[in-house]
């Protein structure tokens, strides 16, 4: 039941939106909506499957047992005689030593579903051996709910959360706004709002509906037809069949833009569910593309999970509190493990290490330049914007091998884009000086064997005029047009927004009732053509 299919938004939605309004007129409110939203929570993620159902619920129960652990003063019996700092310091042991149990069998069930298939066919080429292995099917969210739950016992273990019961847990993990695919919450951003649940305002639900509908809008009307697209030109080179240069520019622009809008129309839909609900989740997504540099590309892009691997992976590894060498280093590794997270295939590591390498001179580009004249140069608008264009020539080219279905269809893919395979360019017809204009533009016709464009996309994978209008659509939007937070004035650039922003801004008139209608009247004549969204596979 995706939030963009008909059965969660003409059935699922309404039913669970009148019986939250119900909920909160009863005579405890906020225990009743707590348990309104856990149920409504556990039947969205059963429609995917009992059986992940089962596995969900029992990650729960077994890190409410582990937290619960965690957070009792005490480790030892109450008749020990050690010494105070003797008894201290065994307490101290045996919490670290719970945490790493607690980690350990919430990794296990990750690798054993995502990892084992991957593992095994790695060792069997190490060997060269062939070995039978059906690998499990990966159960949805888990490596969300994973990384969501890891957070809370970490916070349990620094005392900086608490256990609040299996219900509040339940919840808190399983809430159908992130389940799937995020944002990665903490405990601190939702456990006070959980403790304040009420029913739903009318401002919180035109705002959550306007966020919905843009995410619609972006994942059925962008996201899915330039979609087709893409997967024309890299199904093709995971085939062995080589693009021309200008198909593959084409087609990792197309999935640049065909992950961001996906990307994007999910994370507007969950925040606004989660407004619906009087939830307000963190932001997770922030004009990515427009970032100057790969440091804020990853302030942008995936806020939540850059700030879990931060927190979790960079820092305890050392940050950069042991000098320049060791910073690096543990960037790299930090973005490698984030790379692994995404998939089990070499490409998600290839990807992952691409990214380490350019956060790492990233880094020291800034150190290098900071508090020079050329930082300075560099602040300017003409320079910035060539800062965008390179940072976005750097994030395509590594979504590249990101796409790939394998290695070596990711290096059929650059060949073709710098020109190393055989006909590339193919030759172009000659031109006819005496023509005139009819025959330049009959030249530019694709259906004509011999025009331009024939000869420069020779396999058809760009058939018609509107895959490149709605490359067009999509750079505009991306470049020229504020983010939904920034629309709603809840983005980071919002305060104090001027120009084309704040004409843009939303309101409650009729002119954007009339418009977001419209936008959810064409999104859903078209939603028939059913399609996951991208990141459920990771």
């Amino acid at each position: 039941m995706l939030f963009s299919s008909y059965a969660f938004l003409f059935c699922f939605l309404p039913l669970a939106l009148l019986a939250w309004q119900a909920a909160a007129r009863m005579e405890r409110p906020n225990r009743a909506l707590e348990r309104v939203l856990l149920f409504l929570s556990l039947v969205f993620y059963g429609f995917w499957g009992l059986d992940f159902l089962v596995l969900l619920l029992g990650m729960i129960v077994m890190n409410h047992a582990f937290g619960t652990a965690l957070a009792a003063p005490e480790g030892l019996p109450p008749d020990a005689r050690e010494a105070a700092g003797a008894r201290a310091a065994r307490t101290r042991r045996s919490r670290r030593r719970l945490l790493v149990a607690a980690l350990a069998c919430n990794l296990l069930p990750l690798l054993w579903f995502k990892y084992s298939g991957f593992l095994v066919e790695s060792a069997a080429r190490l060997c060269g051996a062939h070995w039978a292995f059906t690998p499990p099917g990966l159960p949805l969210g888990i490596s969300f709910y994973t990384f969501i739950q890891i957070a809370w016992l970490v916070g349990v273990y620094r005392r900086e959360v608490a256990p609040e019961g299996l219900v509040r847990h339940a919840l808190f993990t399983s809430c159908f706004f992130w389940v799937i695919s995020g944002p990665i919450v903490r405990y601190g951003q939702m456990g006070p709002q959980l403790d304040a649940l009420a029913g739903t305002g009318a401002e919180n639900l035109a705002r959550g509906f306007t966020l919905l509908s843009l995410g619609l809008g972006k994942k059925v009307l962008l996201a899915d037809s330039i979609g087709a697209s893409a997967d024309a030109v890299f199904n093709a080179a995971g085939a062995g069949i080589a693009p021309s240069a200008l198909e593959a520019w084409l087609g990792s622009l197309a999935y640049t833009f065909q992950l961001y809008f996906d990307f994007s129309g999910y994370t507007d839909m969950a925040l606004g569910l989660g407004l619906m609900f009087g939830l307000r989740l963190p932001e997770n997504f922030a004009s990515p593309y427009k970032a100057t540099g790969v440091v804020e590309f990853w302030r942008r892009w995936h806020i939540t999970l850059g700030a879990w691997l931060r927190d979790f992976l960079y820092i305890p590894l050392g940050g950069n509190r042991r000098g320049r060498p060791r910073q690096y280093a543990n960037l790299f590794l930090t973005m490698l493990l984030g790379g692994a997270w995404h998939g089990a295939g070499w490409t998600f590591i290839l990807w992952g290490a691409l990214h380490g390498l350019m956060l790492s001179v990233n880094h020291f580009f800034r150190a290098r330049v900071r508090g020079t004249r050329l930082e300075r140069l560099l602040s300017r608008a003409p320079a910035r914007l060539l800062c965008i264009a390179l940072t976005f020539v750097c994030i395509d080219l590594c979504w590249v091998v990101f796409r790939s279905a394998s290695p070596d269809a990711a290096l059929t893919m650059y060949a073709a884009m710098f020109g190393a395979g055989p006909e590339v360019w193919p030759p172009l017809p000659a031109p006819d000086a005496g023509a005139g204009l009819a025959g330049f533009l009959a030249r530019l016709d694709p259906a004509a064997p011999d025009s331009l464009l024939a000869a420069l996309l020779p396999n058809r994978f760009f058939a018609g005029w509107l895959p490149f209008a709605l490359l067009a659509v999509c750079a505009v939007i991306v470049w020229c047009c504020p983010n939904s937070q920034e629309l709603l004035g809840d983005g980071p650039g919002a305060a104090g927004a001027e120009g084309a922003r704040t004409r843009l801004r939303w309101r409650p008139s009729a002119a954007w009732a009339t418009g977001l209608a419209v936008l959810t009247f064409v999104s859903l004549v078209l939603a028939s053509r059913e399609t996951v969204f991208l990141y459920f596979q990771f």
